[in-house]
């Protein structure tokens, strides 16, 4: 009797293999699993996978993916506007009919060095969130396959281009409460998307370009209220400022002033600064601001 359980088994398995090989049976296809994230994909120093805060969605509804890149050691690759050297990473979606991606939410820029220079982008792991959203029109009758060809450029002392990765999200439909579906990444998603530098009061800020210093003046007055700044960094993203160079802060009779040295690669006089504000109070981590200014 063993013997025949033993011969019925191998039969079914052995039958069941042979249907998975002729294709009557579809075998399960890399990232098939319905759990909030891709398999991870690696080029050379570079690993990417895609993660979601939701597992399952609806229609009408907007959620948060992540793109996140765990480099190894000494590598990095760009932040949006790579200082002096660089390329920033890029995504690009095959989305199902009712699905549409934003921008890039850029996650705060570190300065890291390409050989000898100063540039900006991002050591160890990093996560590059972009918001999805679902029409509230759309019907989906099946899972939904969020693919994104993911191409970046990675450097240490020396750059090597990227080959691109394809990576691929598989998410579920399911109308339960958001709290059934949220992936095990819902919180860590969440705290990045907090972390979002907040628009500045423009009022405060006054951006001048100084023809024949070839130098850009940022001031700003009553900002922050009290206290000694510290550890002051403009973050260029309109490619007028050289990351190489250091950024000389200064108190005025009026409030601060930070000396920024413009790039030998930066086009006519810009009519606007953009980019991001770093700072540090004595014993607390780094406050962060966008600003957008008309440069005087």
């Amino acid at each position: 009797m063993i013997e025949i359980r033993v011969i019925f088994r191998k039969w079914i398995l052995s039958s069941f293999a042979f249907c998975v090989l002729s294709g009557m049976i579809p075998a399960l296809s890399e990232g098939s699993e319905i759990s909030g994230s891709s398999l991870p994909q690696r080029d050379r120093h570079v690993e990417a996978r895609l993660l979601s805060d939701r597992s399952h969605i609806n229609a009408g509804e907007s959620w948060w993916v992540a793109l996140e890149l765990k480099h190894d050691p000494t590598w990095h690759t760009y932040w949006q506007n790579g200082g002096d050297a660089g390329m920033p990473t890029l995504i690009e979606w095959t989305l199902p009919k009712g699905i549409t991606a934003g921008p890039i939410q850029w996650e705060t820029p570190q300065i890291v060095k390409m050989g000898r220079l100063d540039v900006y982008g991002y050591e160890g792991t990093c996560l590059l969130l972009v918001q999805l959203e679902s029409a509230a029109d759309a019907v989906f009758n099946e899972p939904l396959e969020i693919k994104a060809f993911v191409n970046w450029m990675m450097c240490a002392r020396t750059c090597l281009p990227g080959r691109g990765v394809n990576l691929n999200l598989r998410l579920g439909i399911d109308d339960t409460a958001l709290s059934k579906r949220k992936t095990e990444w819902f919180k860590h998603i969440k705290n990045a998307a907090s972390k979002f530098p907040p628009k500045a009061q423009a009022d405060v800020f006054k951006a001048n370009l100084d023809i024949s210093s070839n130098r850009f003046d940022l001031q700003w007055k009553n900002f922050p209220q009290s206290g000694e700044l510290e550890d002051v960094y403009f973050f260029d993203i309109t490619e007028q400022i050289t990351s190489d160079e250091p950024q000389t802060l200064e108190q005025t009779e009026h409030g601060w002033k930070l000396s920024l040295r413009r790039a030998a690669y930066a086009s006519v006089k810009p009519k606007r600064m953009h980019g991001w504000l770093r700072w540090k109070m004595a014993g607390e981590g780094f406050h962060w601001a966008r600003l957008d200014l008309p440069v005087n």
